[in-house]
């Protein structure tokens, strides 16, 4: 049997799961930091990625969502969704901040952005809590959250009063993610994006960069994939005042093709085919995450843009989020 059908039919469902996966947290020791971001040691610049917020501070930023699939050199499709994010320091306390987000001006240019669960995020707040370097540490007032979600998909649906079938895709949605297990997933990836670089180590200019073993998600079945991520400092602006990190995630090669040639196995017999070779495993499968951001020196993204990369046979992915700082 061709599998060529099978690598299509697995994109569009790897389309749809972009929001229902959760960010894996990063598999690291926390240590204490020294509390200052740039640090004299000896003749060189040291930076350590901090959070210098204020009760009341509040950001806003314009965010950019662009997805692409290509198949034999030619784009499949195509989707950019916008929005707006509020982001509110709400409380400060020895060991934690509370930071509020607020999604508003979700848009897309895709007229099927009703399926993706994302669409309900308008006018939608998320809470959480990240120590004093900034590292996130979990969700609050989740209960909140899901109220707002539900506000929001009785606006979504208004828009297809004419079209039953749309209003029951959006309703069942709705029933998936109101619950606190799925609706973080709707802003996990968001968030681990802004923070990565938080509280993790020093840098400097010609240092070695920062490795660590961390997940992914899995492309073939719901296990994480266990991935390598290495963070350094790229740049220090001349004046001090800000600086750019870059974070580059890959996925452990011989993990990733022994869970692609059990997804194969597994469809064999589920479609009752001949079963794949064992020169399946020698699949090269291309599968990474990179993210570069300017930081100012009181811990607020100038900008951030994330792409993941996913690359197999004649079928290329590339999903792109960009933070861009307003006021």
């Amino acid at each position: 049997m061709k599998f060529k059908f099978t690598y299509y039919l697995f994109f569009i469902l790897f389309s749809i799961k972009l929001y229902a996966q959760t960010t894996t947290s990063d598999s690291i020791n926390d240590q204490k930091k020294n509390d200052s971001i740039f640090i004299n040691d000896q003749k060189d610049s040291v930076i350590f990625p901090k959070t210098y917020w204020n009760v009341s501070d509040k950001k806003k930023y314009n965010v950019s969502t662009k997805e692409i699939k290509i198949n034999d050199d030619s784009i499949t499709s195509e989707e950019k969704y916008t929005y707006n994010l509020y982001i509110e320091v709400e409380n400060i306390t020895e060991n934690e901040i509370v930071i509020k987000w607020t999604y508003r001006n979700v848009n897309s240019d895709s007229k099927s952005f009703y399926k993706n669960p994302f669409s309900l995020a308008n006018d939608v707040s998320i809470s959480f809590k990240i120590d004093q370097d900034g590292r996130f540490l979990d969700y609050t007032n989740v209960d909140q959250t899901i109220k707002e979600l539900k506000i929001s998909s009785e606006s979504l649906e208004n828009k297809f009063l004419d079209k039953p079938e749309t209003i029951a895709f959006i309703k069942k949605n709705v029933e998936l993610y109101s619950n606190k297990e799925n609706v973080i997933k709707l802003f996990d990836k968001d968030i681990h994006q802004f923070h990565i670089f938080f509280g993790k180590s020093k840098f400097t200019l010609d240092g070695k960069a920062y490795v660590y073993q961390s997940y992914m998600d899995n492309l073939f079945s719901t296990s994480p994939t266990p991935a390598t991520t290495s963070l350094k400092l790229n740049e220090i602006s001349s004046s001090n005042t800000n600086y750019i990190m870059e974070s580059m995630q890959e996925a452990d090669k011989d993990w990733l093709a022994n869970s692609w040639f059990t997804y194969l196995k597994d469809l064999a017999t589920k479609l009752g085919t001949e079963q794949p070779s064992e020169n399946r495993l020698k699949d090269d499968i291309k599968y990474y995450i990179k993210t570069t951001s300017r930081i100012k020196d009181n811990g607020w993204i100038s900008y951030s843009i994330e792409t993941k990369k996913v690359k197999f046979q004649d079928t290329d992915y590339t999903l792109e989020r960009r933070f861009e700082l307003v006021d």
